[in-house]
């Protein structure tokens, strides 16, 4: 199954927009002011950079074992010798 890899920087602006979001209709739906909802706005955006670096380590971890996969199962990866001499 061909699977590609999750884009780390659409995830973390993905999530960047949906907590903005989700901080207009608090503010929108409980009349809250403005410096409430700004401490909030922090909380936001490390949440969004923890859940970013939470993919960059998986991303990584898979491509690694990936790579490890076909080196050791596909024959088209196998290790070819390049001291053969051709015969005249």
């Amino acid at each position: 199954m061909n699977t590609r890899p999750v884009s780390i920087a659409h995830l973390v602006f993905g999530l960047i927009f949906l907590g903005g979001s989700i901080l207009w209709v608090i503010g929108v739906t409980t009349d809250a002011a403005a410096p409430d909802l700004a401490l909030m706005a922090p909380i936001v955006l490390i949440g969004a950079g923890v859940i970013g670096l939470i993919g960059i380590l998986v991303n990584a971890r898979n491509a690694r074992r990936r790579g490890r996969d076909l080196t050791s199962t596909d024959p088209a990866y196998a290790e070819t010798s390049t001291d053969v001499q051709e015969q005249p």
